[in-house]
């Protein structure tokens, strides 16, 4: 999903452990009026139903097997070669802006390290600097300026995106970082 941009369902939002409990779309007003008036684990137990079949747990051999390396370029050669549902994500993934998918990929696995915090402020200095770079700009134009959905990426290409840019989105902020680890160790 973060290399892609796909959306999750709540069935693959419990599969991933994302989620503990699936309240059906229909109850969802239900259930944020019950939370005003009940305790959550309460409100949350009445409303929680049987989730549907996670698609992604159904894709997890060939998700597994392509995904399992940290090389941007390889994971596409991976999913291409699967043929498939996995060729398609492979062709989903070169539309998205190169420098993107190489940080998210990068992300990903750093936080497999990290505490929440640690992530959340990993996060926040990633996205302060995609919010300055130029790639947001320029897929808010194609999506929704423009909608011309034909984003002039820079760079272009995964191969011309270099480690060192990539580790330029993960260089501390200065005055500028979160800190949420740093506080709650001075607590």
């Amino acid at each position: 999903a973060a290399l892609t941009g796909a959306h999750l369902s709540g069935a693959d939002a419990l599969f991933l452990g994302l989620a503990d409990h699936f309240v059906p779309s229909a109850d969802l007003a239900a259930l944020a009026e019950a939370l005003e008036n009940e305790p959550a684990d309460a409100a949350v137990a009445r409303f929680a139903g049987e989730a549907p079949n996670s698609v992604l747990a159904a894709q997890q051999e060939w998700i597994d097997a392509c995904y399992s390396s940290d090389d941007a370029e390889e994971i596409l050669r991976r999913l291409r070669a699967a043929g498939g549902e996995a060729a398609d994500v492979a062709g989903m993934i070169e539309t998205k802006s190169p420098t993107a998918v190489k940080v998210a990929l990068a992300s990903l696995r750093r936080a497999a390290g990290l505490s929440l915090e640690e992530a959340l402020e990993q996060e926040y200095r990633v996205g302060l600097r995609f919010l300055a770079g130029p790639d947001f700009r320029e897929g808010i134009r194609a999506q929704v300026v423009d909608k011309d959905r034909d984003p002039h990426w820079q760079p272009a290409s995964l191969p011309e995106v270099s480690r060192d840019d990539v580790e330029s989105y993960f260089a501390p902020l200065g005055d500028r970082e979160l800190k949420l680890s740093k506080e709650r160790d001075n607590v």
